[in-house]
């Protein structure tokens, strides 16, 4: 019996790999009414991009920045209201960007508002509202949103939870 043997010269195949992108973050802010938490929500300018959706706050991490900073200074920017106290959600939101083929890690943040506080927003919003959880998940357009506010329920806005351990100084 002959035995023939061929090499089989395979090319590997090239794979184009996203890339990943750690320069945005995300933030929330909530304040207690009653003893629940009520998240604050923005919508969108019907002109801007992803028009009338309604999200929490995002931002860009600038150069030399920290997260923390670039989450304070988007929470001042988009809803004025500054001097809050920060929080780690202990949350990385992640989504894939496909117009960039990037995959996004955004740590998220979270700041506590008073109960009764001015909301200002800025130029690319054109409303907010006060949400429970139900409403806010309900509201949110992205999946990683929803499952952040569910999160900083879960370790941070309840009553009983132990919030001061994700406390940023």
């Amino acid at each position: 019996m002959l035995l023939v043997f061929q090499r089989i010269c395979v090319r590997p195949r090239r794979f184009a790999v996203p890339g990943v992108s750690t320069d945005s973050v995300d933030a929330y802010v909530f304040r207690r009414i009653t003893g629940r938490a009520e998240f604050l929500v923005l919508r969108r300018k019907a002109d801007a991009a992803l028009g009338g959706t309604w999200h929490g706050i995002h931002g860009r991490i600038g150069d030399g920045e920290t997260s923390v900073e670039a989450a304070r200074r988007a929470v001042r920017s988009q809803t004025g209201l500054e001097g809050l106290p920060a929080y780690s959600a202990d949350y990385i939101n992640q989504f894939f960007d496909h117009q960039s083929d990037t995959v996004v890690l955004a740590p998220v943040l979270v700041f506590i508002s008073p109960a009764v506080v001015a909301v200002m927003l800025d130029g690319e919003f054109d409303d907010y509202a006060w949400c429970d959880r139900e409403e806010a998940t309900g509201r949110l357009t992205f999946a990683g949103q929803r499952w952040a506010v569910r999160h900083i329920e879960d370790i941070i806005a309840q009553p009983e939870a132990d919030a001061e351990m994700y406390r940023i100084s």
